[in-house]
């Protein structure tokens, strides 16, 4: 089975596998949450290697979500 990586930038969530089909393949999509809160800033990168995608994730209506966006 094919896998995806999906690390996701911006505000957190819980991390999150799921398989589904694409083009009738297989594949399971990983979503990894890379810690958003300043304390974990050193360890956010350890998630980046091997990453197939990344989500970059905000609110529309709350401008400080986009602003933190661009420091992670």
């Amino acid at each position: 089975m094919q896998h995806i990586k999906c690390v996701v930038v911006g505000d957190g969530f819980d991390n999150y596998k799921t398989t589904i089909i694409v083009n009738d393949t297989y594949v399971e999509l990983g979503l990894w949450d890379t810690a958003g809160q300043e304390d974990y800033d050193r360890f956010r990168p350890l998630s980046y290697p091997l990453t197939d995608v990344f989500l970059v994730c905000f609110s529309l209506v709350h401008r400080p979500s986009f602003e933190n966006v661009n420091q992670r």
